[in-house]
């Protein structure tokens, strides 16, 4: 956890954010929740709380995706208030930075797992509870927590939505033939017999999802498999490991998979052949032995979207408004090749 984890490891001064009364009221109970499931929600405080009682968690919105299972790795967005000072702790909304969290982890706080048990994808849930129990009894100076704060986490769960569809061993089309592990995933491909590569970006979607759209600017959860033409060896998987994080645009995917994902939708399963210049460039990734000259492969399974926050899309929208329109004399320069790793997040295996 990005954002969670790190303040958890921070030390901080113990304080006391109840008078210790007996006057114990549910967190919950107490805060009007509004707001969309993948926007940041909007919290009021409706009632002073004191001191509470028990973790309790309860669903606001009910979705209609996949259920999690109990070692998920969950795509989430949240949002923890603390109803002593009625101020927001901790967001991830606010610059679209959506967490994965690993339900099967030991480090993962019980309240997250408590609070994630048995959920479905598309659900709002509010887990009302003592500071403690996520802090210890010393609370954490660097967010605003005191020991005795009473907090409330709001979380949606975007993700994940497996693409149920076997994995097609021989290729068709642009696609590859697929060597599988043991449990049916995808572990290299082989290319004897496929035409050779066009130079072009070539996309192809052999499952369409039914979830939602993929737009630029989301943020996106995939599993993928990666493979320079030609070559046995895959340069980079997620295929059981954890599913990969990134921001569809600029500084985060290669280029060639903003333009091959947009437009996509969540539940998909696609290919991507991705030329040079659309992909690490012209000095390629020396980490992963990708040349300048390489064809890169990419079969990507799209597994969840936490949508760009509505006031970026207003920022861009005023952006556009004032820019000169182009003549014919002046044609649009095409979005540069980004270099670096599928995300540069989390940089290619080379092994």
């Amino acid at each position: 956890m990005a954002l969670l984890v790190p303040a958890l490891l921070i030390p901080a001064l113990a304080a006391c954010g109840s008078d210790g009364s007996d006057d114990v009221r549910s967190v919950v109970s107490s805060v009007e929740v509004t707001g969309e499931v993948g926007e940041e929600p909007e919290v009021e405080w409706t009632e002073d709380v004191e001191q509470t009682g028990d973790v309790e968690v309860e669903v606001l919105e009910e979705g209609d995706g996949p259920e999690l299972e109990d070692d998920s790795a969950v795509l989430v967005q949240y949002l923890l208030s603390n109803g002593f000072d009625e101020s927001t702790a901790i967001s991830t909304y606010a610059e679209a930075t959506p967490e994965v969290l690993d339900l099967g982890s030991d480090e993962l706080p019980e309240v997250f797992t408590e609070a994630l048990s048995g959920r479905q994808v598309g659900d709002r849930v509010a887990v009302g509870f003592e500071s403690s129990e996520l802090f210890g009894e010393v609370g954490n100076a660097a967010l605003g927590v005191n020991n005795k704060d009473p907090l409330l986490l709001v979380m949606d769960v975007l993700g994940p939505t497996p693409v149920d569809v076997p994995y097609a061993e021989e290729g068709d089309g642009i696609a590859p033939d697929l060597v599988l592990d043991e449990d049916g995933l995808p572990e290299a491909m082989r290319f004897m017999g496929i035409p050779k590569p066009t130079g072009e970006l070539q996309v192809e979607t052999v499952v369409e999802g039914g979830g939602p759209v993929v737009r630029k600017g989301d943020s996106v959860m995939v599993d993928y498999l990666g493979s320079v033409y030609a070559k046995p060896k895959p340069f980079d998987t997620s295929f059981g490991a954890t599913p990969l994080v990134g921001t569809l645009g600029p500084g985060g995917f290669v280029e060639g998979w903003n333009r091959g994902l947009a437009g996509q939708r969540v539940g998909s399963r696609v290919w991507l052949v991705i030329p040079p210049e659309l992909g690490y460039g012209p000095k390629g990734n020396e980490d992963a032995k990708i040349k300048g000259t390489d064809t890169i492969y990419f079969l990507v399974d799209i597994l969840g979207v936490a949508p760009r926050p509505a006031a970026a899309d207003a920022v861009d929208e005023a952006a556009d408004e004032e820019l000169p329109e182009l003549s014919e004399e002046e044609p649009e320069a095409p979005s540069p090749a980004v270099s670096g790793s599928p995300s540069e997040q989390e940089s290619p295996a080379a092994e």
